[in-house]
C-alpha cells in the first residue's frame, strides 16, 4: 500500500509540475511578447495574469452581464490600457491561465479579421466541438473539419440560397401572423398599452416554427402549443453548452448529465427522424425545404436516385436543425424618426393599408429586397447587438501581419468578436448612435461602413448558413407590425411585477442588455406592453 501511494503521489506531483511549468512559461513568454513591443495590455500580473484586468473590467456591470460587455470596455477603452499605442492595436493578447490551458489573441480590426477567415481561412479551434457536443454530437457545421464542412455546406447551401427562402415566404408569413395575431390579443382596450408581455420568449418560438417549417415542412405549433417536447429538449442540451473550464470538464463525468443529454437527444431524434426518413423514399415529393433539396444534392453526388443514405447523413441533418428579432424592434420603438421612415417605408412598397401587407407580400415577395430603410436599420440594430463570434487555431504557420508588425499566434486561441469590430470609434462616427443611414450612403461618406468591419454573421466560407433568412424573417416581422402596433418596454413595471425593491439593472443606462453565456438572451426576456394602432 505504501508502494501505491508512493506512486500516486510522485504521479501527482509530476502533474502540478507540468502544470507550473506551463504557467511560468506563459508568464514568461507575455513579458517577452511586452518588451517586443506587442499588445498586451496593462496590467499583466505575473503571478495572476490578467485575471484581475478581466474581473476590473466587470466591474460596474451587472452579474448577469454577458462577457461580451467586458471584451467591450477593453476595445473601447483602448487608450487605457495600452498607453504606449497610438490607436487601437489590430490584435490583444490575453493570459487567462490557468482558467484556460492557451492564451487568446483577440482580434479587433476588419484587417486581421479578414486575414482570418477570409484570405487564409484558419481551422476552428476544438473548443466549439467541445461545446457543442452535448446538442450535436460534433456533426454540426461548425465542428467539422475544413474538407467535411466544404462538402455539407454544398448540400445544404441551395436550402438556404435567398431565391429559395423568398419562394417560402407564404410559410414565413403564416408564422409571422400567427406572431401578430397573439400580440394584438395582448393590446390593451381603447388605444391603451395592455399587461406585460415577455417579448423574448415569444420571438424564440416564432423562430423555432420558421426553421421547422422551411427545414423539414413540420408545423411544430411552439407558437400555439408550446413548450412542445422538441423545443424543450433543446433547450436542455442547449444548458450545457460551454467553454471547456475545469468546470464544465468535471460536469460531464456525473451521472445527471449523461442521463439528460440521452434523454433529450431521443426526444429529438425521435421526433425528427420520422420526417427525415419519409424525405429519403423514392417517391418523395419533390419539395423545397432545405432537408429535401440537401437530399436531392446527396443523391446526386452519388449519380444514384435509389441509392439510401447513411446513418451519419441522417445524424448530420438532424445536427444542422438543431443549431435578433428581440434587439431590432427595441431600437426602431426606442428611435421616433426611424420608426416614422420604417413605416413610410412600408406605405410606399407595400401600400397604405397595413391590414393587406402579408396579402402583398405572399404573392410579391420579392417587395422586401425594396425595404431598403428596413434592411438598413436591421443591419444597425446587429451592428450595435452582434451575436456570433469564432474561436480559430493558432499556428505557427499562422501570423497576423499588420502595417508592418507581424503577430504570431502560436499556441494559441484566435477569437474574433464582431463587437470588438462594430463598437470601435475610429472605425464608425458616432459609434453608439443608431443610424440606419450607414448602410444607405455612398462609398465615401464619412458614415459609410469599412470594408470588412461589419460581420455579424461573419465572413469567409464558414460565413452564417442561416443569414437571408435571418434577414428575411426580421424584415417580414417589421413589415407586418410596424404600422399595427406599438411597443413599450417596460422594465419598472416588470420590477415591481417581481417585488423588486432596488432599480432595474443597466449597462451603459440601457435596462435591455445580453445576459448568460454562450449566444446567451435578453435581460428579463424584454418585458414589452403592446397597443393598437
Amino acid at each position: 500500500m505504501s508502494l501505491i501511494a508512493l506512486s500516486a503521489a510522485l504521479i501527482a506531483a509530476l502533474w502540478l509540475a507540468k502544470i507550473l511549468y506551463r504557467g511560468i512559461s506563459l508568464r514568461l513568454r507575455f513579458r517577452a511578447m511586452q518588451a517586443h513591443g506587442l499588445p498586451v495590455p496593462e496590467p499583466h500580473s505575473f503571478l495572476y495574469g490578467h485575471i484581475p484586468l478581466m474581473k476590473s473590467l466587470r466591474e460596474g456591470l451587472p452579474k448577469d452581464a454577458h462577457d461580451t460587455y467586458v471584451h467591450r470596455k477593453l476595445t473601447m477603452n483602448w487608450p487605457k490600457y495600452f498607453p504606449l499605442q497610438k490607436k487601437c492595436p489590430p490584435v490583444i493578447y490575453l493570459d487567462l491561465w490557468p482558467l484556460t490551458s492557451q492564451p487568446f489573441v483577440y482580434v479587433t480590426s476588419p484587417e486581421t479579421c479578414f486575414q482570418l477567415t477570409q484570405q487564409t481561412a484558419q481551422p476552428r479551434h476544438s473548443m466549439f466541438s467541445w461545446a457543442l457536443f452535448p446538442v450535436t454530437g460534433g456533426k454540426d457545421l461548425i465542428s467539422m473539419d475544413m474538407p467535411t464542412h466544404r462538402i455539407w455546406r454544398s448540400r445544404l447551401n441551395p436550402g438556404f440560397s435567398p431565391k429559395n427562402i423568398l419562394s417560402q415566404a407564404p410559410i414565413l408569413i403564416e408564422e409571422v401572423d400567427i406572431f401578430i395575431r397573439q400580440l394584438k390579443e395582448q393590446a390593451g382596450k381603447d388605444g391603451a398599452f395592455g399587461n406585460l408581455i415577455n417579448l423574448y420568449d415569444r420571438t424564440v418560438a416564432l423562430t423555432f416554427d420558421i426553421i421547422m417549417r422551411v427545414s423539414l415542412d413540420l408545423d411544430i405549433g411552439e407558437q400555439t402549443r408550446g413548450p412542445t417536447p422538441i423545443l424543450m429538449a433543446l433547450r436542455k442540451l442547449i444548458s450545457y453548452v460551454k467553454g471547456p473550464t475545469i468546470w464544465s470538464k468535471l460536469e460531464r463525468w456525473t451521472p445527471s448529465y449523461r442521463q439528460d443529454v440521452t434523454l433529450n437527444s431521443k426526444i429529438l431524434r425521435d421526433s425528427l427522424l420520422p420526417q427525415i426518413k419519409s424525405r429519403l423514399q423514392p417517391d418523395a415529393s419533390s419539395e423545397k425545404t432545405v432537408i429535401d433539396l440537401a437530399v436531392k444534392e446527396y443523391k446526386n453526388e452519388y449519380g444514384n436516385e435509389n441509392r439510401q443514405p447513411s446513418p451519419d447523413f441522417i445524424n448530420t441533418v438532424i445536427s444542422q436543425l438543431k443549431r435578433c428579432k428581440c434587439w431590432v424592434l427595441y431600437e426602431i420603438n426606442k428611435s421616433p424618426e426611424v420608426l416614422k421612415r420604417v413605416r413610410e417605408e412600408h406605405d410606399e412598397v407595400l401600400g397604405s393599408d397595413a391590414k393587406l401587407a402579408a396579402q402583398v407580400l405572399s404573392l410579391e415577395p420579392h417587395k422586401l429586397n425594396s425595404l431598403r430603410y428596413t434592411t438598413a436599420a436591421i443591419k444597425e440594430s446587429l451592428r450595435l447587438h452582434p451575436l456570433g463570434s469564432t474561436h480559430r487555431r493558432g499556428s505557427r504557420g499562422f501570423n497576423f501581419v499588420c502595417e508592418g508588425t507581424t503577430y504570431p499566434t502560436e499556441d494559441s486561441v484566435i477569437w474574433t468578436s464582431p463587437t470588438a469590430v462594430h463598437l470601435r470609434s475610429d472605425l464608425w462616427p458616432r459609434v453608439m448612435e443608431f443610424l440606419p443611414e450607414r448602410f444607405l450612403v455612398a462609398e465615401g461618406h464619412p458614415l459609410h461602413p469599412v470594408k470588412n468591419a461589419w460581420r455579424p454573421f461573419e465572413l469567409g466560407n464558414t460565413r452564417c448558413i442561416g443569414e437571408e433568412l435571418v434577414m428575411v424573417e426580421m424584415k417580414l416581422v417589421l413589415a407586418l407590425t410596424m404600422r399595427e402596433l406599438d411597443f413599450k418596454f417596460d422594465w419598472e413595471g416588470w420590477n415591481t411585477l417581481q417585488r423588486r425593491a432596488a432599480p432595474p439593472d443597466s449597462v451603459e443606462g440601457e435596462h435591455i442588455y445580453r445576459v448568460g453565456n454562450g449566444i446567451g438572451s435578453v435581460k428579463d426576456k424584454l418585458p414589452t406592453r403592446i397597443r393598437l394602432i
